[in-house]
């Protein structure tokens, strides 16, 4: 008897909140959505707000709602269950798929049109006023059904505790939570997501609005106040700290009659950041984060509070390097396939008339640079004068592009700037592994072009002019004879 009373107090609850969430269905649906239509707001705003709000609460008044009552207040005492209702029902809750996929872009249209449409906020405002709105915003009434989902799966674990494995209507419950469960994770994601983005927000509006950091991709992992320890005279000042995914906010506290405010005095990138503990010997819970925009001497209030920041930032510096490591080879794997691949048949190359003609009456020597400008290094052969391997310093006085036009390419046409590149001919044992005859290769730091001329004359030839365009040297008449050659073919 206390086993079934128990169940039957699961599917009041079910009942009861099923009733309150038909109102704010309807709110949403028959008010808010009604209203907006009859100011004049466009449909595609109203659709993209809304989403597919009309169809979830016509499957809930018209359909669940109603067997739901019908079964626990008429016909409990000869029909105990409610597995099979939803079970039934479960793989209509699809449908809310695409109102949670939309409800991020639903909320950026809520908010640009509150501040853009006088009339949009003035209909909003008006209904929020009404007592059946329960002092709360429209956002709040539209997160309802992302919630709703998962109190479901929530019910329905709690009964299917509680119900004897022989009972009639464990089949039916186990079968309507897995599918029901299957939509309460996407829910759950976009409730998280929306909870990150709120708790943005906030930190957005205790800055003043002074940094721009309501983006998905910044995640607010620590924050709290912390002394900082000044240069001139080792005094402690009060400071507040932001610890993102991706960077250190150091802000300053601003007095304010409604609420704390702070003020940025620095963005700290988590890339290259480092932690230095006991920075100050006579002075205690005292450690240093050192990052490229500035340093900053800190002091925690006890051992614990200083243990706790420097672990939560180096947890998030190895992080950061791993998601920066896999993004890195992703990139680079990508990079090489676009770049590095063996061309299918062999890629002929062609001057245009423009770069020939510029290569054939550029006669004028260039005056060469022997050493860098930027660490006074000289140049030698190992030492190239276009890029300073001591400093990374690169030269530019008198630099000229030189293209070539790739007329047989799949993906197009793509300029190659050449200065920078090593040219060289693979060796005919390496091309014919490949099927590719006359090959030459052009390779940089990052990409490596695989080419192939018709015949070793023109192979040899195409090595040489290329090798001097690299190096920013005046070609000889080789151009000319290259399209001369050309043409005889």
């Amino acid at each position: 008897a206390g086993k079934a009373q128990k169940l039957l107090n699961i599917a009041k609850e079910l009942l009861h909140t099923e009733e309150a969430y038909v109102k704010r269905l309807n709110l949403l649906d028959q008010v808010f959505c009604t209203k907006l239509t009859e100011a004049g707001i466009p449909q595609e705003v109203i659709t993209g707000i809304f989403s597919n709000i009309s169809s979830i609460y016509c499957f809930h008044d018209k359909f669940l709602l109603p067997e739901l009552k019908t079964r626990i207040t008429g016909e409990w005492d000869t029909n105990p269950r409610i597995g099979d209702i939803l079970q039934k029902l479960a793989p209509f809750m699809k449908m809310y798929g695409e109102y949670v996929k939309n409800f991020d872009r639903a909320m950026d249209l809520v908010n640009t049109w509150t501040q853009r449409s006088s009339q949009f906020k003035s209909v909003v405002q008006n209904i929020q006023k009404q007592d059946v709105c329960g002092n709360l915003t429209l956002q709040h009434h539209m997160l309802e059904p992302v919630q709703r989902i998962p109190r479901y799966e929530l019910l329905l674990k709690d009964y299917l505790k509680k119900l004897p494995d022989d009972a009639l209507d464990r089949k039916d419950t186990e079968k309507a939570l897995e599918l029901i469960s299957t939509a309460a994770n996407h829910s759950n994601a976009a409730i998280r997501k929306m909870e990150k983005m709120h708790k943005l927000l906030e930190v957005y509006e205790r800055l003043g609005g002074e940094e721009d950091i309501v983006n998905p991709a910044n995640e607010l992992i620590k924050e709290g106040h912390i002394k900082k320890m000044s240069a001139k005279n080792g005094t402690a000042q009060d400071r507040y700290l932001y610890l993102f995914n991706n960077m250190v906010l150091y802000c300053v506290p601003k007095l304010r009659l409604m609420g704390q405010k702070f003020s940025v005095r620095e963005r700290i990138d988590i890339a290259g950041m480092e932690v230095q503990e006991n920075v100050k010997q006579n002075l205690p819970h005292t450690f240093a984060i050192i990052g490229k925009q500035r340093s900053l001497e800190l002091q925690a209030r006890t051992a614990e509070e200083k243990e706790d920041w420097i672990q939560v930032i180096l947890a998030t510096i190895e992080r950061h390097k791993q998601n920066s490591e896999t993004f890195n080879k992703a990139f680079n794997s990508s990079f090489s396939r676009e770049d590095d691949h063996v061309p299918e048949s062999p890629v002929s190359l062609t001057l245009p008339p423009s770069v020939s003609s510029l290569i054939s009456h550029s006669r004028k020597k260039e005056k060469e640079k022997q050493t860098c400008k930027g660490c006074s290094e000289s140049f030698n052969f190992t030492k190239r004068k276009h890029h300073c391997k001591s400093c990374g310093a690169v030269s530019t006085d008198g630099t000229r592009e030189i293209w070539a036009l790739f007329d047989r390419d799949s993906k197009g046409a793509r300029p190659v700037p050449l200065p920078g590149f090593e040219v060289s001919m693979v060796p005919s044992s390496a091309s014919e592994k490949s099927e590719v005859k006359h090959a030459l290769r052009l390779s940089h730091i990052q990409q490596t072009l695989l080419l192939s001329a018709q015949d070793a004359e023109l192979q040899t030839k195409w090595v040489d002019i290329l090798s001097k365009a690299a190096r920013r040297e005046t070609p000889t008449d080789a151009s000319t004879s290259l399209t001369e050659h050309r043409k005889s073919q």
